[in-house]
């Protein structure tokens, strides 16, 4: 299975997400992907060093930064 559409059988459900040159990480929910690995997050919350910093709310994420992704469980 190609890495774009493992990450597609997340779509509609909880994912941690790390990027490049970043000490904080989004937990958001996946809405969408694309063959670029862009994501589409809805209500994003930002952690640095596992405390909350901020509600994103909607974010579009360029696939080219993101260095780990992964489903969360709370």
């Amino acid at each position: 299975m190609f890495p774009n559409q493992m990450i597609k059988t997340f779509v509609g459900k909880t994912v941690r997400v790390e990027l490049k040159s970043e000490e904080s990480t989004l937990i958001g929910k996946l809405e969408g992907v694309d063959d670029y690995m862009n994501l589409y997050l809805s209500d994003t919350i930002e952690y640095k060093n596992g405390e909350k910093m901020r509600n994103l709310g909607n974010v579009v994420l360029r696939g080219n930064n993101i260095t780990l992704i992964q489903p969360y469980e709370d």
